[in-house]
């Protein structure tokens, strides 16, 4: 395996926590909306707290990386482990999207 290079671990770092922290603004604004509107965004808004603290995760351990100059195997496995949880849980939220989504439109092109 070769080396790990800074700029990648500074791009996840620097990005996994922007979309991280944005994440978690618009869920929590999405829920405060759905507690005051209706209740129809509070299940996107969990979601999209618990998908923006994986983002957040993974930036923070990618700053891990670089400020400790350690490439072991350790701290590298850390980051895709959160990685991996990341996408994971986003993969499973597609297919639960597809199944939901394909039937509303059979439905919608039938009437």
């Amino acid at each position: 395996m070769e080396y790990l290079e800074r700029e990648n671990l500074a791009r996840i770092s620097t990005w996994g926590k922007v979309v991280g922290v944005t994440s978690i603004i618009m869920g929590a604004l999405s829920i405060i909306f759905s507690l005051v509107v209706d209740l129809t965004s509070l299940i996107s808004g969990i979601i999209s707290i618990i998908t923006g603290y994986l983002f957040y995760q993974t930036g923070v351990e990618a700053s891990n990386i670089i400020s400790s100059d350690n490439f072991a195997a350790g701290n590298v496995n850390e980051l895709l482990s959160k990685y991996g949880k990341l996408v994971l849980i986003m993969g499973i939220l597609t297919i639960i999207s597809l199944v939901l989504l394909i039937p509303m439109l059979i439905i919608l092109i039938s009437m």
